[in-house]
């Protein structure tokens, strides 16, 4: 008596857990509610689940991404208007009709499109500035007290990945957007350049002058330098110069900052020179006509940083696309294999509903036996 009450409490507890599991299988939809239920199958769920975070991590930072670049194709737009618009009034100042007064003004003018260039120089998206390199938290760039603007930022873009393993390039960087190119070299070549000027090679890397030592240099990866020798200036000259090393594929480059060519330009309406020196007529209509032709090339400039931008964009389009696509695969797949068969759940759950039956009347048969119907 005491063995069969024993069996069927333990037969009772099997049907528990077997109610349970269907109930959970009716309710959730899914296969499986514990991992011991089914190894194999827990762990393909498990390998899947883990993708679909991978790639939704990876679609986080690309949306990311995409507001930063598209607040730098905005802000790039209003720097192409803004240099525009400083040229137009440099062609107003380069006339017989402008007069002294004018000409002031029009520097007062072209002052504040300096100071829109700065603010949109420094776009920020959340706490992260859009043309400072690969390290957006850095301020791109800073004016000190006597009205000089120095980029801050490096010669490198953000990194940033598109997929498992695999990375792409975003954004411009200061060097690109606002920095316009006054002379280039090949391979045995000479460059000049001034001493605020930044120079870059064939790579987009950027040498460092040393004043000083009168050298260019750049820091490789293993830390090590690369130097090169410069030739410095001899008064009245402002200018330097340096032998490009002979190897195939080798292209310098020196790039003078927007922002020193509108002071260059403040200054020649003004009738001084960069250090207060009063210009003759002449100098004064020259370097107007000097400051005018650089706006072209400026312009020129963050044109093609502008469709590099507009490049690397399409880029991160086109992975959200393809990441997008992959979630929804994996989710379609996860759903596939983890969901639970109806039918079959209903079929269980009504054998289940017989076996209680079965059980609770033999149960019940049991409680009415007695001693003496025993002895009957």
């Amino acid at each position: 008596m005491i063995s069969q009450t024993s069996q069927m409490v333990y037969r009772l507890s099997n049907l528990d857990a077997q109610q349970q599991k269907i109930t959970y299988q009716m309710s959730t939809k899914k296969e499986l509610q514990y991992g011991s239920d089914d190894s194999m199958l827990f762990g393909r769920l498990s390998h899947i689940d883990d993708k679909i975070l991978a790639q939704t991590g990876i679609k986080d930072q690309i949306e990311k991404t995409k507001a930063l670049n598209l607040s730098a194709d905005s802000a790039l737009a209003e720097v192409k208007d803004k240099i525009k618009n400083a040229k137009s009034e440099l062609i107003k100042a380069n006339t017989d009709t402008t007069g002294e007064q004018g000409l002031i003004a029009i520097a007062q003018t072209i002052s504040g499109y300096k100071q829109n260039l700065l603010d949109l120089a420094n776009t920020q998206v959340e706490g992260q500035y859009v043309f400072s390199g690969s390290d957006s938290s850095v301020k791109a760039f800073t004016m000190d007290a006597n009205g000089k603007v120095t980029y801050n930022g490096n010669d490198s873009l953000r990194k940033i990945a598109v997929d498992e393993g695999s990375y792409r390039e975003s954004g411009v960087n200061g060097l690109e957007a606002f920095f316009y190119q006054t002379d280039e070299a090949l391979k045995g070549g000479n460059l000049t350049f001034k001493a605020d000027d930044r120079i870059l090679d064939q790579d987009g890397t950027e040498w460092k002058l040393d004043t000083v030592a009168n050298t260019l240099s750049k820091k490789n990866w293993d830390g090590s330098f690369d130097t090169l020798t410069v030739t410095p200036p001899t008064a009245p000259a402002t200018e330097y110069s340096v032998t490009i090393p002979n190897t195939d594929g080798a292209r310098f480059e020196a790039k003078r900052s927007v922002f020193d060519l509108f002071d260059e330009a403040v200054n020649s309406l003004r009738g001084v020179d960069s250090v207060g020196n009063p210009l003759t007529p002449e100098d004064k209509k020259a370097k107007i006509s000097e400051a005018q032709d650089n706006m072209d090339k400026t312009v020129d400039n963050v044109v093609i940083a502008h469709a590099d931008l507009g490049g690397r964009n399409k880029t991160f389009e086109n992975s959200l696309d393809i990441i997008e696509s992959k979630i929804s695969q994996y989710n379609k797949t996860s759903t596939e294999i983890g969901s639970s068969n109806l039918t079959e759940v209903g079929i269980n759950l009504k054998n289940l509903e017989f076996m209680f039956s079965a059980l609770y009347s033999t149960i019940s048969k049991t409680n009415d036996l007695s001693l003496v119907n025993y002895m009957k």
